[in-house]
């Protein structure tokens, strides 16, 4: 099943009607975003406490508590996000580790790779499934690293398109600060989920 049955200029005809009806004095959660990059641009390598740290505060965004952080392979947690933080693209083995570590949700993992290196990694929830699928996202696709792989080709899809820029532009003004290409669709399409 792809991950979108839209074309392209489909995609960009809804997002650029979600970016216009915008409301940035709605989202109390836009306030903690910036505050939660800045943690992880404070340091160049990533040790456990950030990890723990940062996991716990990216489930401030979830609906659910952090039940589960199995640091049984810390050392390899600690090598998998500094990876990620360098701009290195992860893998699906890599990604299944990250996920079976805390609470094994994809979710969570997308959301902290996002606050590490937001440049490279786009936030993936049920919103943003069931915005591009079209299906509810308790289907089996929506939980697999490959699909979470597929939705990052698409956004670079997406970013070399022509008429980007001018929706990039008018998400950051909505917004009212400097945010990354993939963060500017990816919060469009949790708006239009």
């Amino acid at each position: 099943m792809p991950l979108t049955l839209k074309n392209n200029n489909e995609v960009f005809k809804q997002i650029f009607e979600i970016a216009n009806q915008f409301d940035k004095e709605q989202k109390n959660y836009l306030i903690t975003y910036s505050h939660f990059l800045n943690y992880f641009k404070k340091t160049d390598v990533l040790t456990l406490d950030d990890i723990v740290i940062g996991i716990s505060f990216t489930y401030s965004w979830m609906p659910t508590i952090l039940k589960k952080i199995d640091l049984t392979a810390a050392d390899d947690l600690i090598k998998i996000f500094n990876k990620a933080k360098q701009g290195h693209q992860l893998t699906v083995p890599e990604l299944q580790t990250l996920k079976s570590a805390f609470n094994n949700s994809l979710v969570g993992v997308s959301k902290l790779l996002h606050f590490i290196h937001p440049e490279h990694y786009a936030i993936w929830d049920s919103r943003v499934f069931r915005f591009l699928s079209g299906n509810e996202p308790h289907n089996f696709a929506f939980k697999r690293p490959e699909t979470y792989l597929e939705y990052l080709t698409l956004l670079d899809e997406l970013k070399n398109e022509a008429v980007f820029e001018s929706f990039y532009r008018l998400m950051q003004d909505k917004v009212g600060y400097q945010i990354s290409a993939y963060r500017a669709l990816e919060l469009a399409f949790f708006k239009g989920g």
